[in-house]
């Protein structure tokens, strides 16, 4: 049946439903309408020029009521032109989806998070991945990375440091420059952004910490330890008497300890320098240790029994508010938020004396002066 298709015809043909026999267009040629029980289909039925098939394809041109007539017919003539100019809509629609998908693959976001879940089991995959949330997903999120820039890159570490954020600065680079390099061997960039950049000339030199706490201050900080319930005290009182890593005690496991011999053995995964390190324990240390709650998950300090203890920020928080109490209210200027931050975040004093803490700590000397603190 042939027909003028007016909106008027088809919701006659909607109203009394289906089956009704396809109409077939006046003024389109090639359009065909079905109707359905709640829409009336309307197609393009032809093949493409030049086809060597003679079963004609079927082309959704749109459905009404959901659009109108002239939509549909508009739709209609476009798919016609294609089947004259011998093209296949169909292939065409292929085509575009899998250049989206190609896309999607390579959009900043995506890669960020394929980069962080890489990095999962680092010990600094925390701070990575609130850093690239933070600064690279939020900023680039949306884009393909292979359109970021160095002059993108340039730009943010200026504007970080601009914000008064230096060592920020810093991580952020560092951590944008690993996971580009990374994108390099996953075949996602030819080249990353961040060559021919150097910290140095954006953010200027890195100054080494070369302060120490002084021994008012360590005692201050065990007195606090001492008055915190677990996992907070034992694990601060550790830290000052190992000098490890925060994340090498925080995600420490039982099988590594050998509390007889008084050795602990960190496995090289989780160290930096991915080699495994002895660590002489104290007889302080071994007395904490011995005297902790143990868990089937088998970590030595957990919130919860199920996870490693991870959330170092609260801890601190909490620890902030016991250095106050203790000081009339008010954080010890050696020891106020930031400070004693990063003394616990970065094994509590300068790195380059890090081997000469742990041979101290070895000797009777310093394990007995510990217990006095």
């Amino acid at each position: 049946m042939k027909a003028a298709l007016t909106e008027k015809l088809l919701r006659s043909l909607l109203a009394k439903g289906p089956p009704q026999p396809p109409i077939w267009d006046r003024l389109l040629p090639g359009l065909e309408a079905r109707t359905g029980k709640r829409a009336i289909s309307c197609s393009i039925v032809g093949r493409p020029r030049g086809s060597t098939t003679r079963q004609p394809i079927r082309l959704l041109a749109g459905h009404f009521p959901m659009m109108s007539v002239g939509e549909i017919r508009a739709r209609g003539r476009t798919l016609l032109r294609q089947l004259q100019d011998g093209i296949d809509p169909r292939a065409l629609k292929r085509e575009r989806q899998q250049a989206e998908a190609a896309e999607r693959v390579r959009q900043f976001s995506t890669v960020a998070e394929q980069f962080i879940q890489h990095m999962a089991r680092a010990d600094t995959a925390r701070a990575i991945e609130l850093r690239i949330r933070r600064e690279l997903i939020a900023r680039w999120g949306e884009r393909p990375i292979t359109k970021i820039t160095r002059a993108d890159v340039a730009n943010m570490v200026i504007e970080i440091v601009a914000r008064g954020h230096r060592e920020a600065a810093r991580q952020t680079f560092t951590y944008a420059r690993r996971l580009f390099r990374w994108g390099v061997t996953r075949g996602l960039l030819e080249g990353a952004p961040t060559d021919y950049l150097n910290a140095k000339d954006l953010i200027g030199v890195k100054k080494p910490r070369q302060r120490l706490l002084t021994e008012h201050e360590l005692r201050l900080i065990w007195r606090a330890a001492a008055q915190a319930a677990y996992p907070d005290g034992p694990y601060i009182q550790l830290l000052l008497l190992l000098g490890v890593r925060r994340s090498e005690l925080g995600q420490a496991v039982w099988s590594e300890f050998d509390l007889d011999q008084a050795l602990w053995v960190i496995p090289a995964g989780r160290m930096k320098a991915d080699e495994a390190q002895a660590v002489p324990l104290p007889p302080r240390a071994v007395e904490i240790l011995r005297s902790l709650p143990r868990f089937t998950s088998g970590y030595v300090f957990s919130a919860r029994g199920t996870r490693p203890l991870n959330d170092y920020g609260a801890v601190k928080r909490r620890f902030d508010r016991r250095i106050a109490a203790l000081n009339g209210g008010q954080p010890h200027r050696a020891v106020d938020a930031t400070r004693l931050s990063a003394r616990f975040s970065y094994r509590l004093v300068d790195a380059g004396r890090r081997a000469k803490r742990r041979r101290a700590v070895s000797r009777p000397s310093a394990a007995g002066s510990s217990a006095d603190l």
